[in-house]
């Protein structure tokens, strides 16, 4: 069941001898479509959203048990590979490095965590709460608005702005078309860190209460 405001999150209960340890996000959302459940995290922005904590739970005594929601992502590449993944923490569409990355065109991340990185990308979000926050840079903001924007992203003051938007979903489509710009049909997907390609089209939707999450 989705958190909602002011609700306590999680509830202590003994936790599983079969306990899964995983250091990045990636390796959740891998785990994860390998049919486990509960977790512990000893590393990536997941981690750091809840806390941070090092000290593991021991199997059979009480803990913390931390629900989360996941994201299911559909997504085809423009060498017409198509891809069925599992998002835990966040999904990004930007341009190639080589194109200048976050500083040029437009830029969309779809945050289940708080945190991409040292960002702090989705303050008002909740891994939890049956959403995903989506924040959206356009196209047309300039090279010295971005690098204004991005150093206050490690404080998550980077909002408000006329040229980023916010908005919380439960399932999310992009597709390319001839009516959009070059910019756009040079996206690419990164999922949980990892670079998956070029995009032709992607599909999301929010799991709610898929996985657990042990400290």
């Amino acid at each position: 069941m989705a958190i909602k405001n002011g609700q306590e999150w999680g509830s202590d209960k003994v936790t599983p001898d079969d306990l899964v340890v995983v250091a990045t996000d990636a390796e959740l959302a891998q785990a994860i479509s390998g049919g486990h459940r509960d977790f512990t995290l000893a590393g990536g922005d997941m981690w750091r959203t809840i806390g941070a904590k090092t000290q593991r739970p021991i199997p059979g005594e009480l803990a913390k048990c931390l629900p989360i929601d996941v994201i299911d992502v559909q997504c085809e590449l423009f060498d017409g590979t198509k891809l069925s993944k599992c998002a835990a923490a966040h999904v990004v569409l930007r341009g190639s490095s080589i194109r200048g990355g976050w500083l040029r065109g437009p830029v969309t991340v779809i945050a289940n965590a708080q945190f991409l990185g040292h960002w702090d990308v989705a303050p008002r979000g909740h891994p939890n709460d049956g959403r995903v926050e989506i924040t959206q840079v356009d196209p047309s903001m300039s090279l010295r608005q971005r690098l204004s924007a991005r150093s206050r992203l490690k404080s998550g003051n980077h909002l408000p702005h006329p040229s980023i938007s916010v908005r919380s979903i439960k399932e999310f489509e992009f597709e390319i078309n001839d009516g959009l710009a070059k910019d756009h049909a040079r996206q690419n997907v990164w999922i949980d860190g990892q670079r998956i390609g070029r995009v032709k089209s992607l599909s999301l939707e929010v799991r709610s209460d898929h996985a657990f999450l042990w400290m």
